[in-house]
C-alpha cells in the first residue's frame, strides 16, 4: 500500500487470477467491504477509473513472490492439521485471494485496520491510519517526477481535481526541485572542485562534453534555414 496505493478493500479482495506474476502487474477490479454488521461482500472499486491495471515496484513484486511462497506453505501445513485433527481444524478454504489467513480465508477489512494499528503502537511509531498510506503513496510519487495525471490513475481517483485537490499543496517544493534539475548538468565557473567532473583543471569531462544542450528555436529563420543553434 505504501507503493501501489490500493484501498484497503482492493488489497483485502485482491485474487490471484488478476495478478500477473510475469510482467509484475495486478489488475484491481473487485474490493471486500463490510458494515457495521460486520459482514463481508465483494463489491466492484468505488469509481469507473477505480478499475485500473498496477504495475509492481520491485519491493512489492519481490514481497508478493516470498508471500506466494509462504501461503503455499501454510496451506501444506494448514491441510496436514486437516488431517490429523478434522475435529479441531476446518479444511482449507481455498479462495483463491492473494492475501489469506492461515486457513486460506481472506482477511475481514476491519482485521486489516486493527493488525496495522497493533505494528504502528509495536513500533513506537507516530498513529496513522491504514488508509494514510495511501497519501504516502501519492506524495512519494509527486516526490518521484510523476504527474498528477499519473497519481490519478495510480490512486484510481474518480476525477482529476480531486487528487489536484487533495495534493497541490505537496507541489511547490517539487516544482523547486524540478526547476534546479536543468541547472544541476551546466558547468559553472568556480564550481566547488569537490564536485567537478572534470578529468584536469579547465577541461570539461567526458560526461559533462556528452551533455549537448540545445536553444530550440523556431523551425525556420527568415530566409528558411534551421535556427536551431548549439551551445556549449
Amino acid at each position: 500500500m505504501v507503493f501501489c496505493a490500493p484501498r484497503r478493500g482492493e488489497a483485502a479482495g485482491l485474487p490471484w487470477a488478476e495478478v500477473d506474476m510475469t510482467k509484475g502487474r495486478a489488475n484491481i477490479v473487485e474490493q471486500l467491504v463490510s458494515d457495521a454488521s460486520y459482514d463481508v461482500w465483494e463489491d466492484t472499486p468505488k469509481s469507473r477509473r477505480g478499475r485500473r491495471t498496477v504495475t509492481l515496484d520491485s519491493a512489492t513484486f519481490a514481497l508478493m513472490t516470498a508471500w506466494r511462497d509462504v501461503q503455499k506453505a501454510q496451506r501444506t501445513e494448514w491441510e496436514g492439521k486437516h488431517k490429523k485433527g478434522p475435529e479441531k481444524y476446518r479444511p482449507y478454504v481455498d479462495s483463491g485471494y492473494v492475501f489469506t489467513q492461515a486457513d486460506g480465508r481472506p482477511w475481514h477489512p476491519d482485521n486489516v485496520s486493527q493488525a496495522f494499528e497493533r505494528l504502528i503502537k509495536r513500533l513506537g511509531l507516530p498513529p496513522i491510519r491504514l488508509h494514510e498510506l495511501r497519501h504516502c503513496a501519492a506524495s512519494l510519487s509527486l516526490a518521484a517526477g510523476l504527474s498528477m495525471k499519473a497519481v490519478q490513475a495510480l490512486l484510481g481517483h474518480a476525477s482529476y481535481s480531486l487528487t489536484a485537490d487533495t495534493y497541490t499543496s505537496l507541489m511547490p517544493q517539487f516544482e523547486k526541485e524540478a526547476a534546479d534539475a536543468p541547472v544541476a548538468l551546466v558547468p559553472r565557473k568556480g564550481a566547488d572542485p569537490a564536485t567537478d567532473n572534470s578529468t584536469e583543471a579547465g577541461e570539461p569531462s567526458q560526461a559533462v562534453e556528452s551533455k549537448a544542450l540545445y536553444l530550440v528555436q523556431p523551425d525556420a529563420s527568415e530566409d528558411g534555414k534551421s535556427c536551431n543553434q548549439g551551445v556549449a
